[in-house]
């Protein structure tokens, strides 16, 4: 099968109108369609597996992807890696991988990140064993080191890039494991793990009907921020969510809490697929249970959400990929009469040959069918439904010059031959108006861009308070576990603050307080562009209405950011430390409140990301609403520049020919075949606007074809 064949005809379509305006509009006009023809490009369907481990997502993800034992199946989630899957990229190459390295402002955080904290608790709290603040960083750093002798610095910041693609290529940079730390053998497994940021994969897929990035991710639960922010941006990036769930233990309070936020963002789609179901006892009865278990718990976290829930097991697709004697004997292991009475439940037949019976009880098929519906009418249509409007808007603006420049060409082929001087004035007068209606529109932009300017930075200055008293509020009312920590025992342990109501919390606020920034921008948006409107048809019998703030991103905003740190953890010095606690000399009420103050330093990092997520979503939505409006200043513009250009080269010539009845004549007729020229454009732009408003992309296929 193919996915997303629909979000396909939406692209080609896309496609086939912006070449054909490139080749319609003048050269001076065509840079504003290379622009959008180059997002158009760039755009891809962003597909996230998410997993936590033992879940069998790797496996899931090889079955998934056609290719058995392609993503090492056994990373170490302490020194895993975001790994980018690039299907069918116009722009990658067939086949290689690229792998980005830690940049050393990265690698600073990754290593020295704790020291402020540690600084801080050595100054307040000299009873806590500050050493093991630093201790998982340092063995961090060191096995780098290890690994990579003396080229580790010069790693920092690089990437390494390969015209091949292979399982152990990959586990050079993404998998932990007992490679050699001696020995600098190039292939020894997980040699670049530690330092590597980010794996990019390319390859080609005939399946995928549209450009798709699936990312692989190692989960949030990452120890170092830096690895952990950069797996949240990369979910916060995605436009479809894929969470396998192990059927033994299918739903937990963390997959619930991550579910509610990836569901959440902007509308976008999570599917859940329970792995592993040919593990079960009698799995044909106890899948519909487990199923119905998911459910019913989703429902409860999430009332607001229909979640699409599939279930099978990757471990059969791999089964059915392979061809060596071991697969063999497992197929028949496997294809027994549970497996049999399994599909005659679910699908209602069993195949006659047994790859077929041990793909379909894998579900795959039914995930890839899944899929391609999402994305098809997902989110990924609001994204191309912004590019389509700032089409229309460019279209717009193209329209509007073109028949500025026809009239104004009709006035001067009417004052040709009587009155040359007039025409020069008329000339001279319009472009003397429309430099005035720029001033006037400029002025309009610049007061809405300062609006939102300080919509954004009041926005963005009020949630930092808020999440900041949140954090505050919620780590004070943890006193009483940290009295019982201080003085209530001999021994030594970890301290542990639990954060998922905080992060409830954090996540409200954050919504709320984007609602209102979101509504500040667009009141700035909408007044400026109507404004600009109304100016340009007072002068013009023209209302712009193809310029609109419709499809603008970031409806609304959710980061999984929030999750990025999911409980506060102090290592405590045993026996002599839980002694000095005890001294009559120690002040617990003093070391409460210094432990609360730590609490919330080790917070502020997380927040000052999530904050930076927040502001960028703000400005994207500005910048795109703007970005529409400068359409019109962009058009006052090339109408100017154009009439500026015409008066410079014919001002002479409308001189001369006053009293040259023969030159008159040459000169109509050469503006008279301009005027041909500039009609036959407007008609073509008007089919591709009719085409382009067509709610239906066959239709407007249709109509343009």
């Amino acid at each position: 099968m193919k996915i997303a064949p629909g979000q396909r005809q939406q692209l080609d379509f896309l496609r086939e109108t912006l070449e054909g305006l490139e080749e319609t509009v003048d050269r001076k006009s065509r840079q504003g369609f290379r622009d959008l023809k180059a997002r158009l490009d760039g755009w891809a369907a962003r597909v996230a597996v998410i997993g936590q481990v033992k879940a069998g997502k790797s496996t899931f993800l090889n079955a998934f992807l056609g290719q058995h034992d392609f993503l090492p199946s056994d990373v170490n989630p302490w020194t895993s890696v975001v790994t980018n899957i690039r299907v069918n990229m116009p722009e990658d190459p067939v086949s290689g991988a690229r792998f980005e390295f830690f940049s050393e402002e990265d690698w600073d955080e990754i290593i020295a990140g704790t020291s402020r904290i540690r600084k801080l608790t050595e100054q307040m709290l000299p009873g806590f064993d500050t050493e093991l603040l630093k201790k998982q960083s340092e063995e961090m750093r060191d096995r780098a080191q290890r690994r990579l002798g003396k080229h580790y610095p010069a790693l920092l910041g690089s990437e390494h890039s390969y015209d091949f693609l292979t399982n152990d290529l990959l586990k050079r940079y993404v998998c932990a494991g007992p490679g050699s730390d001696d020995g600098l053998e190039r292939d020894s497994l997980g040699r670049y793990a530690a330092v590597t940021k980010v794996a990019n994969a390319f390859m080609r897929l005939p399946e995928f009907a549209v450009p798709t990035i699936i990312t692989d991710t190692p989960g949030v639960n990452d120890p170092f921020l830096v690895r952990d922010e950069f797996t949240c941006r990369s979910l916060d990036k995605s436009d479809v969510f894929i969470v396998v769930l192990s059927a033994h233990q299918p739903l937990t309070e963390v997959d619930i809490a991550l579910i509610r936020i990836l569901a959440k963002q902007d509308n976008k789609d999570c599917l859940i697929f329970v792995n592993r179901i040919d593990e079960l006892d009698d799995y044909s009865a106890e899948v519909p249970r487990v199923i119905e278990d998911v459910t019913k718990r989703l429902t409860a976290a999430i009332p607001d959400i229909a979640f699409k829930i599939l279930a099978g097991s990757a471990f059969l697709a791999d089964l059915a990929l392979r061809d060596d004697a071991d697969a063999r004997e497992m197929r028949d292991a496997a294809d027994n009469a549970e497996l049999h009475a399994f599909l005659q439940a679910t699908h209602g037949e069993v195949p006659d040959d047994q790859i077929d019976r041990l793909l379909l009880g894998s579900g795959l098929a039914q995930v890839k069918e899944t899929l391609s519906g999402v994305i098809d009418t997902g989110i990924g249509c609001s994204q191309l439904g912004q590019l389509l409007e700032d089409v229309r808007a460019e279209l717009n603006g193209i329209q509007f010059v073109t028949r500025r420049e026809r009239d104004s060409l009709q006035v001067q082929i009417e004052k040709v031959g009587g009155n040359p001087e007039g025409a020069i004035a008329e000339l001279e007068r319009e472009i003397a108006e429309i430099r005035a209606m720029q001033d006037q529109l400029e002025g309009f932009s610049e007061t809405a861009e300062t609006e939102i300017d300080s919509v954004v930075g009041k926005a963005w200055a009020a949630l930092e308070a808020g999440l900041m008293r949140e954090v505050e509020t919620y780590v004070a009312g943890q006193r009483p576990q940290f009295e019982a920590a201080l003085t209530g025992g001999e021994r030594g342990g970890t301290l542990h603050v639990e954060l998922t109501p905080l992060q409830l919390r954090l996540e409200t606020a954050v919504k709320a307080s984007f609602a209102r920034s979101r509504e500040g921008t667009d009141a700035a948006l909408s007044t400026c562009i109507e404004a600009c409107r109304a100016a340009i048809g007072a002068r013009f019998d023209d209302p712009t209405g193809s310029i609109t703030l419709d499809e603008l991103p970031h409806d609304g905003f959710s980061s999984t950011l929030t999750l990025a740190k999911r409980s506060l953890q102090m290592e405590m010095i045993a026996d002599r430390g839980w002694a000095f606690w005890r001294r009559p000399k120690v002040n617990v009420a003093k070391s409460v409140d210094a432990l609360r103050q730590i609490a919330v330093e080790e917070m502020r990092p997380s927040i000052e990301k999530l904050l930076a997520a927040f502001n960028e979503a703000q400005v994207e939505r500005a910048s795109a609403g703007t970005a529409r409006i400068r359409v019109m200043l962009r058009m006052l513009e090339t109408s100017v520049g154009e009439r500026t250009q015409r008066l410079r080269r014919d001002k002479t010539e409308l001189e001369r020919v006053a009293s040259d009845p023969q030159a008159q004549l040459h000169m109509t007729q050469r503006l008279q075949s301009q005027m041909e020229v500039l009609e036959r454009r407007l008609l073509n732009l008007a089919v591709t606007d009719s085409a382009l408003a067509k709610p239906e992309p066959g239709t407007a296929q249709a109509a343009a074809a």
